[in-house]
């Protein structure tokens, strides 16, 4: 499935449309600062071409989560499961407070990355950035 966006469609009718469909592989193209993608969902793949918003996969349960450009802030926030993978920069907090799955950056990422990031009962996160974590 593919959805197109623009900088008008409102992250909650773009989260709604991806929860909904049936279809376990999506591509959306031309997000752009979109808060809360593939929040909390397990079971999908999502391909994002452009630049999602903050909290990309925050509490992620199992979902891979594929950006074709850069991300925003708290990438991964408090993320049980799943996999992000960014092909570009990532911002400020990347995977804060992650319990487990696997955060890839091909970049760079901002401050804090993976502050009060813990393993929990069998589960152990890990991130891995291509160049620096400033």
């Amino acid at each position: 499935m593919e959805i197109n966006v623009d900088e008008s469609m409102h992250f909650q009718v773009l989260n709604r449309r991806i929860r909904e469909t049936s279809e376990r592989e999506i591509t959306v193209n031309g997000i752009i600062g979109q808060r809360y993608v593939a929040a909390g969902l397990s079971g999908k793949k999502i391909t994002l071409n452009g630049t999602p918003g903050n909290a990309l996969g925050a509490y992620l349960n199992g979902c891979e989560v594929v950006v074709n450009g850069n991300a925003q802030d708290a990438t991964g926030d408090t993320m049980n499961g799943g996999k992000i993978i960014i092909y570009g920069n990532a911002g400020d907090a990347t995977g804060y407070a992650m319990r487990g799955g696997k955060i890839y950056v091909e970049g760079n990422t901002g401050y804090r990355c993976g502050i009060h990031m813990k393993a929990y009962e069998d589960l152990k996160p890990v991130i891995v950035i291509g160049v620096t974590a400033e």
